[in-house]
């Protein structure tokens, strides 16, 4: 089967908007960092809150600035090892929806699953006054998508640089499941560690029911340019 040439223009800035917000988190104080983490990452305590106000008084200013989080969680990192290896597995998993799903849906993808991995995450921690943050939930979504789409479509292999040559969609398909059961175990295991589980099942789950929705309604056609 042949494929279409890719240009990752679309990963590579969804890597660069992750790596400046990083950049920016390193470049404040201890105290402002702590605030900026508090405003922007998922406190799921705060998000009850803003869930109880908008089912007491509807969409509010408040309401909105509280859910923030739901996306802007997943661009936040705590240190150079947690960004190091979210930023490993995005560039993995993004090149191989975005070749087989397009770029668009890609986009669609890793917000949507960002924003269902922080939602299980909350619901998972109620009371928890400690923010989430990473982009492991989205990622997790994409691992997700290349599950789904790898038995529901007949995928091309995946271009990887700088892996040396195309990678069976299939095998990467198994590395994603992998990760999924070792989060399930650690989750209803209740590990105790700072990773949040929770989020990456449910960024892993969701983004499998996204893919199965794209995937009965649509069948790209990979072709040479």
């Amino acid at each position: 089967m042949k494929v279409r040439r890719f240009r990752s223009a679309e990963v590579v800035l969804v890597l660069l908007v992750n790596v400046a917000v990083f950049f920016h988190q390193q470049s404040l104080g201890p105290i402002r960092r702590m605030m900026f983490d508090d405003r922007y990452g998922a406190v799921p305590s705060t998000m009850w809150d803003a869930w109880a106000s908008f089912r007491a008084g509807g969409l509010t200013r408040e309401v909105v600035r509280d859910a923030l989080p739901l996306v802007t969680a997943n661009y936040l990192h705590a240190d150079i090892a947690h960004i190091g290896a979210n930023m490993l597995f995005l560039w993995i998993f993004a090149n191989v929806v975005s070749q087989t799903a397009g770029r668009a849906l890609f986009l669609v993808i890793y917000v949507l699953a960002g924003i269902v991995a922080v939602l299980v995450y909350v619901r998972t921690n109620p009371g928890s006054d400690v923010p989430m943050i990473g982009a492991s939930g989205a990622i997790a979504g994409l691992e997700g998508a290349t599950f789904a789409f790898a038995f529901r479509w007949e995928m091309p292999h995946a271009t990887v640089w700088p892996l040396d040559g195309p990678v069976p969609a299939p095998r990467l398909a198994l590395v994603a499941l992998l990760n999924f059961a070792l989060d399930s175990s650690a989750l209803f295991g209740r590990a105790r560690d700072n990773v949040a589980y929770g989020a990456h099942v449910g960024g892993f789950l969701g983004g499998a029911l996204l893919a199965m929705a794209i995937a009965s309604v649509y069948r790209p056609r990979w072709r040479a340019p």
